[in-house]
C-alpha cells in the first residue's frame, strides 16, 4: 500500500506549527509503519528551472519518497477550487493524508485530514483567509474523508458540532514534542539570548504569532497592572493571514507609559536554537489565548521546566494539566492576576516546572505517528 502526503506545510521558508507536524509525520510515519510505503508531495517550482539542484526535504527514509511537482503554488491555488489538477493525476497513491485542513484536489474516497482548530468559524474576525471559497472546500472535504484527525478533545467536540460527520470518523490524536531538542537549555545558552535581547533581569515570555487570537492587546494592559515588573518578551512574529494582530498590538502598547513600554522586548521568528533557551530562563510563559484547538507552545515550555500561565479555555488546560495557573482570557484584571501568582510564589514555580517536566512525557511524536499510522490504515477499507 502506498499513502501520500501532502507535505506542502512542511516545505515553506518559515514553518508555522502546522509545518512542524507536517514535518514530523512525514518522517515519523514511515518509521511507525515500515510495511507501508509513503510519498510525500509538494510543490517546487524551481525544479523546472533547475531539475540537477533538486535537494531532499525530508529524511532519508527505505520506505519514504519525495515528489516535488514543478508546479507554482499560485497557479496551482487558483485552479484548485475548479477540482483542477487531481492530485492522482500526479502521483498513485491508495491513501491520502492531508495534514492541513484542505487537501489538493482529489476524488478519492479514502482521504483523511487533519482538523487543528476551528478558529475560522468561532472566531471569524481572527481568519480572514478562510474564505468561502476555502471554506467550501473544507466543507466537501470533510463530507468526502473517510476519516478526520482532531488534534484535541476540544477539537473533536467542535468539529462534531459544526458539520454533519458521524463520530466514528473523528479520531483524537495530540501532538507530540521532541524532548531530544525540547529540554531545559544550558546556562552558557541561557546567557547568550539574554545578552542579544538585552535582559539583565527576570522576564516573562510570550510564544506565538502575533495575531488577534493570541490576546496580545490584553497581555501588555495585564502586565502594565504588575508592581514588580519584569521584562516581557514577545517571541513570534505578525502573521501574514491576520495583518490586525500587529496594529491592535501597538495600539495597547501605545497606551502604556514611556517606562512599561520599555521593558518590552520583541524577537521576531524564533528558531529552536533561541526558543529553547528563552523558554529556560523565563519566570513563566504566558499564554492568555482567546482560543486553541491544541497549544503547542504549552508542551514546548513543560518540556524545557517553565512553568505556564494560560487561558481556561478551549483546549489549553486539556493539554497543560495540572502544569499551569489558568486566567480568564477576556479579563486583563485576570491575566494579572495569575502573573503574579507565579512570580511572587516560588515555590509554585517549582510545583509547576516539575509537574511541565511529568507530563510532558504524555506527548510523543512517535506515539502520534502510530496512531496516525492506524487511521490511515482504517481509511484505506473505505
Amino acid at each position: 500500500m502506498r499513502i501520500a502526503i501532502d507535505a506542502r506545510p512542511a516545505t515553506g521558508a518559515v514553518m508555522t506549527g502546522i509545518g512542524f507536524y507536517t514535518k514530523e509525520m512525514v518522517e515519523r510515519l514511515p518509521i511507525a509503519d515500515p510495511q507501508t510505503d509513503y510519498l510525500a508531495w509538494y510543490l517546487n517550482a524551481r525544479s523546472a528551472l533547475k531539475p540537477w539542484r533538486t535537494r531532499r526535504v525530508f529524511a532519508r527514509r527505505s520506505n519514504l519518497r519525495e515528489r516535488g511537482i514543478p508546479f507554482p503554488g499560485r497557479w496551482f491555488e487558483r485552479l484548485a477550487p475548479r477540482d483542477l489538477p487531481r492530485l492522482e493525476w500526479l502521483a498513485r497513491f491508495d491513501v491520502l493524508f492531508a495534514p492541513n485542513f484542505v487537501p489538493p484536489p482529489t476524488r478519492s474516497p479514502r482521504l483523511v485530514l487533519t482538523i487543528h482548530d476551528l478558529a475560522f468559524l468561532l472566531m471569524p474576525e481572527t481568519a480572514p483567509h478562510a474564505t468561502e471559497v476555502w471554506l467550501l472546500r473544507l466543507h466537501r472535504a470533510i463530507e468526502q474523508a473517510a476519516q478526520v484527525i482532531a488534534v484535541s478533545e476540544a477539537t473533536r467536540r467542535d468539529v462534531l458540532e459544526h458539520f454533519p460527520i458521524g463520530p466514528d470518523r473523528v479520531t483524537v490524536i495530540h501532538h507530540g514534542v521532541d524532548r531530544d531538542r525540547y529540554r531545559p537549555a544550558p546556562d552558557e545558552d541561557v546567557a547568550r539570548v539574554r545578552t542579544r535581547h538585552r535582559l539583565d533581569g527576570p522576564y516573562l515570555l510570550f510564544v506565538g504569532g502575533i495575531e488577534p487570537r493570541k490576546n496580545l492587546p490584553a497581555l501588555v494592559r495585564a502586565y502594565a497592572m504588575l508592581e514588580e515588573r519584569p521584562y516581557l518578551v514577545i517571541g513570534g512574529p505578525a502573521v501574514p493571514w491576520s495583518p490586525r494582530g500587529r496594529p491592535e498590538m501597538n495600539e495597547a502598547l501605545a497606551e502604556l507609559p514611556d517606562e512599561v513600554r520599555a521593558r518590552v522586548r520583541f524577537t521576531g521568528f524564533l528558531r529552536e536554537e533561541e526558543k529553547i533557551p528563552l523558554l529556560t530562563g523565563a519566570e513563566a510563559l504566558i499564554f492568555p489565548s482567546r482560543y486553541e484547538g491544541f497549544g503547542m507552545p504549552l508542551l514546548e515550555a513543560m518540556a524545557c521546566g517553565t512553568p505556564i500561565v494560560t487561558s481556561g479555555v478551549s483546549a489549553l488546560p486539556e493539554v497543560a494539566g495540572d502544569a499551569a495557573v489558568y486566567v480568564d482570557p477576556d479579563e486583563p484584571e485576570d491575566i494579572a492576576r495569575g502573573m503574579r501568582t507565579v512570580l511572587e510564589d516560588e515555590a509554585l514555580r517549582a510545583a509547576l516546572r516539575k509537574a511541565g517536566l511529568e507530563r510532558v512525557e504524555a506527548f510523543d511524536w512517535d506515539e502520534t505517528a502510530r496512531r496516525t499510522a492506524r487511521v490511515l490504515h482504517r481509511a484505506a477499507l473505505a
